[in-house]
């Protein structure tokens, strides 16, 4: 899996928002699925939102908390 990028993603959100990230490491919209995964059999991690508040969504593919960043871009 290539890196989208060697930092998180800072994700803006809102109550309700509903984000599908991409699983697969396949996605050319990183962190975002873009539907590549259907050649695979992985499936997006799909999170519903209750609040407002940042998000920092893995831009390494090298996290263990996927889709959140855990720091592994720093290691």
């Amino acid at each position: 899996m290539a890196r989208w990028q060697d930092k998180p993603f800072a994700i803006e959100v809102k109550a309700g928002d509903t984000k599908a990230f991409c699983a697969c490491g396949l996605s050319k919209n990183g962190p975002y699925c873009d539907g590549s995964h259907v050649t695979t059999d992985k499936t997006p991690y799909v999170v519903k939102f209750d609040e407002v508040k940042t998000v920092y969504a893995c831009g390494c593919q090298e996290s263990t908390n996927r889709p959140y960043c855990d720091g592994s871009h720093a290691k």
